[in-house]
Parts: C-alpha cells; structure tokens; sequence
C-alpha cells in the first residue's frame, strides 16, 4: 500500500514538472551572453584597431554564420571589477550574445575556422599582435531567462 502511494505520488510529481517544461523553452535553446572586461594598455588606438581587425571581423562572421546573435565592444566604461580601477577611461567590456549553449560550446572551434579562412591582412590596417594592447580582468557568462511581463533576466552561469 505505501508503495503504490509513493508511486502515485511519484507519477503526480512527473507529470507537474512536464506540464511546467512544455511552457519554457529549453535551457538548450536559450540565448547565452559572455562579458569580458579588459584593461587597455597604454595605446588605445592600437588596441582598437587590433579589436576592429580581429575580434569583431570573427564576430561578424559567425553572426553571419548564425552561431552568435549580437556582439558590442562598450569604450570608456565604469565598472568595479578585480584588479580593475572604477571609472577607468582605459576600460571595457566586450559583449557577444551566443544563439543557444551549443553555439557557446563551440565557439573557440568556430573562431579558429573564421580566423584561418579570413584574409590576414586587412587593407589600411597596420598588422599588430595582441600581447601588451590588453588584459582581460574578468569574464562572466550569462543565460538568458524570461522574466514576468516582457522583460528578460539573466542567470550568471559562470565567472572568472
């Protein structure tokens, strides 16, 4: 008898959490953010340019592609972050929106293959490396989640 009340119980419990799943989309399909806040060196026109060149031509190749939704380089932030100075003109914060988790799982495999059919040099641009131009100071990854009424919220899935 108290097995079969278990297992009722048990069943109950399996058909509410269904029921509940079947309204949200899956945690799988959700969009994910990354920030990544860098302190700039010392030459902020080079940095730019190096970011201009590379990190945002891969972007927009994978947006392109349909792995990544949105991306935005913010200038001049004011962020409290480690090892990271408030209001720090030198700062910023590099954002991309992933179109679901596996697109952020793969995303270092699919820069690598943007990078290697990208043309290296890029006309007008001075080729330079990024070792000296920046360091990143903090990175967070976010999951986007749907809130009350119109509004999204994010869930901090990692921080380093």
């Amino acid at each position: 008898m108290r097995l079969l009340k278990l297992a009722s119980l048990l069943l109950c419990a399996i058909c509410f959490n269904v029921r509940g799943d079947a309204q949200n989309p899956g945690i799988a399909e959700k969009p994910v953010w990354t920030l990544e806040f860098i302190e700039v060196g010392p030459d902020m026109g080079l940095t730019l340019g190096y970011l201009d060149d590379h990190w945002m031509r891969v972007r927009e190749e994978a947006k392109r592609q349909g792995a990544v939704l949105s991306y935005h380089r913010i200038q001049e932030t004011v962020q409290i972050a480690p090892g990271s100075k408030t209001g720090d003109p030198n700062s910023m914060v590099l954002l991309t929106e992933y179109k679901n988790l596996a697109a952020f799982s793969g995303r270092e495999k699919l820069f690598a293959s943007i990078r290697e059919h990208l043309p290296s040099n890029t006309p007008g641009v001075v080729p330079i490396k990024r070792e000296g131009l920046y360091d990143t100071v903090d990175t967070r990854v976010f999951l986007e989640q749907p809130a009350e009424a119109n509004g999204t919220q994010f869930k901090l899935l990692a921080k380093r």
